[in-house]
């Protein structure tokens, strides 16, 4: 018997020439405390199947987690396809695709019951500091497989893990309260919470004297951990979908350089186990590298096939959805090339001024404008050199290509952050409004 996306390619293929079929499968289980204790374990599964077709050159799409009904599938499709945008593309044939390794057998395997040994060892370890701390801690980990196939002969499958740890360290202090996240997510096997409680003690200690600040423009550095808001522009205004409907900042600016020469920004599918890797996209077009800025030289836009068609050029292999959704172009790994200063010397090169490592929301940011206005919800006073204490109930604000054109320093070390993965930043003036009176 065929395979039940076979067996709707089949069906859709008595209505029209153009059809792709996308099926998707998958388990995630996830362990998390709260206030110190074990809440809950959980389990989900979800298995799926979208069709999209071309017919009288538009676009129909319909999806079902109910295999029972293939030709109620199929009909939706067809149907929908009478008020479907203009298909500006073709569905793609057999492709070579790049070896991307994206499945981790150790996670497939790795028990659950340890997830949970790993969670009250590393809280055991936080309140062995402190009896006071509430600690909350998330592990998950998920196996997935999907399959695509069309009308052009293509026909791709791919099994993927992913996995990730992460704990919250609340310490409530009278009127004052301070919650320090850390954490990590791969498609690898990634099981070492302790260094990321280390790492939040670490800035616990740091922040035990919470000290004044005026408001007024002053020296940042932005840790990694922090960075993700402030890239938010340039990631958003590479979304080819923006560009073709006018709506991003960097429209019509390929070419032009737009921040300091010493930023280079990369979206890139084909790293090994990153978050957000893949060797192929969810509409079967080959994984690359795609250079977003070099040099601060603005150098491409991310498509998927249809935003691509209706801008006269090819796919990047950013075609993002899951079963139950139409593509549209997103970014894969964000890569930001690093510097040559440590962030231990960024700190000791400054006499007076902030260090940012965590941050609350987006607060007022328009991110399409290139504007941000956060709260700092963990930032450092930095006096002659040195960590004094904790600065609380700040903001900073900005445009973010006025702040990446006011660079000292970009950091020699990039960590990963969900998916990006991004160095310090040292800048050398940001507007802060402080919590002196």
């Amino acid at each position: 018997m065929n395979k039940i996306e076979e067996k709707i390619l089949e069906l859709t293929l008595k209505h029209t020439p153009s059809v792709e079929v996308i099926y998707e499968e998958g388990e995630s289980r996830s362990v998390s405390f709260e206030n110190n204790k074990l809440k809950s374990v959980n389990t989900k599964s979800i298995r799926g199947i979208g069709l999209r077709v071309i017919k009288d050159g538009r676009i129909g799409f319909s999806s079902t987690t109910d295999f029972r009904k293939p030709e109620k599938l199929v009909a939706n499709a067809i149907e929908s396809a009478k008020f479907g945008q203009l298909a500006a593309f073709e569905f793609p044939s057999k492709n070579n695709f790049p070896k991307v390794a994206v499945h981790d057998q150790r996670v497939v395997d790795y028990a659950i019951n340890k997830c949970v040994d790993i969670g009250k060892a590393a809280i055991e370890k936080a309140l062995a500091v402190n009896a006071g701390y509430e600690c909350s801690v998330g592990i998950g980990k998920g196996y997935g497989r999907r399959r695509l196939i069309n009308s052009k002969g293509l026909d791709a499958s791919i099994a993927s893990t992913s996995f990730g740890i992460g704990i919250e360290i609340l310490q409530i202090k009278g009127q004052s309260l301070l919650c320090i996240g850390e954490g990590e997510g791969s498609k690898s096997l990634a099981t070492d919470l302790n260094k990321h409680v280390d790492k939040a003690l670490k800035g616990l200690k740091l922040a035990e004297k919470e000290l004044k600040l005026k408001t007024g423009t002053y020296p940042v550095v932005v840790t990694a951990k922090a960075m993700g808001n402030l890239l938010a522009t340039f990631e958003t205004g590479c979304n080819g979908k923006l560009v073709q409907k006018g709506a991003s900042p960097l429209t019509n600016k390929i070419g032009e350089k737009l921040i300091d020469e010493r930023v280079s920004i990369y979206d890139d599918a084909t790293i090994d186990m990153a978050d957000s890797s893949y060797p192929w996209d969810a509409e079967g077009i080959p994984a690359r590298r795609t250079p977003l800025f070099e040099k601060g030289v603005l150098k491409n836009y991310l498509f998927d096939l249809q935003t691509a068609g209706i801008m006269k050029t090819k796919s990047t292999g950013n075609g993002n959805r899951g079963f139950s959704s139409q593509p549209s172009p997103d970014n894969s790994n964000v890569i930001v090339e690093t510097g040559n200063m440590s962030l231990e010397t960024m700190i000791k090169d400054i006499k007076y001024g902030v260090l940012v490592d965590q941050v609350l929301g987006g607060g007022q940011s328009n991110i399409l404008a290139g504007e941000f206005s956060v709260n700092i919800d963990l930032g450092y006073l930095i006096e002659n050199g040195e960590v004094t204490g904790r600065v609380k109930d700040c903001m900073f604000a900005g445009n973010a290509f006025e702040v990446f054109n006011n660079i000292v320093a970009i950091g020699d070390k990039a960590e990963w952050h969900g998916s990006i993965k991004v160095p310090p930043f040292y800048f050398k003036a940001m507007n802060i409004a402080g919590n002196a009176d």
